[in-house]
């Protein structure tokens, strides 16, 4: 699913040390992390205890903010380890002054995951220059933001959903080196301006890589690398291809045969010694190609989350009532029976 319009029409403020600098976890290979004995994400559905025992948090729409994102821990009964914050990105120049959207969360207790976009959106821009070094001055930029306001342990996603092509940063197989390059890059100079930040990797799940066969291209060639990488993350939305509605298509969706899955995702984190993550995921509205309010989503996605949890480093609820994808789960009632399944495991 296209998130152009989260990070560019909204403006929003849409939201381990790092492989440079730290040996990276090391966790077990294979399997899953449940003392249940089950395995994959979640059919069965395995016995799971509600209370959400991993770091958990949300995006919280264009009012993104320490109250918005404290009330959404309060409105679950949970406070929100994490929240999920993006910059401005029309233009290089917006995206190094853009401090509000980390500010905003000045007094927030919990970790910022920033979405980092690798180009503007607004102007003329290559990945090869970025790997050139040409736009040194915005990623230092960043980093002494995110320093200044006591968030130099960030999760930074750089050049989130790195196959999603909806982004000007978006990797084809023509460009996957690029893409490589650039990430590799924009990771070394940040961590030498801010050594503690953590760096995720990650895709959008379901989607292909453009230009290749190999439904597993989007991982495997657009991977940066066990030293620029601390987490491997995958955004998951109940929409097109990835639907959810019973357990047959949550069987399709596991590995599709499009591109990686969720599944996909943490067996291949696993065996680069990694954690892995879930930045997005959330309900889609139906007239945004979704499955609109439904529980069923809901409830599988926290028995993946518990069975997986030991390798779980972050996941984040998109909470955005903007009716481009109306996923709203605390602000109103756009989605009732969902809202109240998210309540009762959270």
């Amino acid at each position: 699913m296209s998130r152009g319009k989260v990070l560019g029409g909204l403006l929003l403020v849409l939201i381990v040390v790092t492989g440079l600098s730290a040996a990276a976890v090391t966790l077990p290979i294979g399997g899953n992390d449940s003392d249940q004995g089950s395995s994959g994400p979640a059919v069965g559905h395995p016995k799971v205890r509600p209370g959400a025992p991993w770091a958990s948090g949300a995006w919280v729409g264009g009012s993104s903010s320490t109250a918005a994102i404290d009330k959404f821990g309060r409105w679950r009964g949970k406070p929100a380890a994490t929240v999920t914050t993006y910059p401005a990105y029309d233009t290089w120049q917006q995206i190094i002054d853009s401090d509000w959207h980390v500010s905003n969360f000045d007094g927030f207790r919990g970790t910022l995951v920033y979405g980092l976009p690798l180009l503007p959106s607004k102007e003329k821009a290559a990945l090869g220059d970025v790997a050139a070094g040409d736009h040194d001055d915005v990623w230092r930029a960043v980093a002494d933001t995110l320093v200044k306001h006591g968030r130099g342990d960030s999760f930074v996603r750089i050049g989130l959903e790195a196959n999603g092509t909806w982004f000007p940063w978006g990797a084809t197989a023509d460009t996957a080196a690029d893409y490589v390059a650039a990430y590799r890059h924009v990771a070394r100079v940040m961590a030498a301006r801010a050594p503690h930040l953590r760096f995720v990797f990650d895709i959008t799940c379901g989607a292909a890589l453009k230009g290749s066969d190999d439904r597993m291209a989007s991982l495997e060639n657009l991977y940066p690398g066990d030293d620029v990488v601390d987490v491997v993350g995958c955004d998951f939305y109940d929409a097109w291809s990835t639907k959810v509605r019973n357990d047959r298509e949550l069987a399709s969706v596991e590995s599709p045969s499009a591109g990686p899955g969720l599944e996909d995702v943490v067996a291949f984190a696993r065996s680069h010694g990694k954690q892995f993550a879930v930045p997005e995921w959330g309900l889609t509205g139906v007239d945004a190609h979704g499955s609109g309010d439904n529980p069923y989503f809901i409830r599988v996605m926290y028995e993946f989350f518990y069975v997986n949890r030991r390798s779980l480093a972050f996941e984040d609820y998109f909470d955005e009532p903007n009716s481009y994808i109306s996923s709203s789960i605390s602000q109103g009632d756009q989605n009732p029976k969902a809202a109240a399944e998210y309540r009762r495991l959270w």
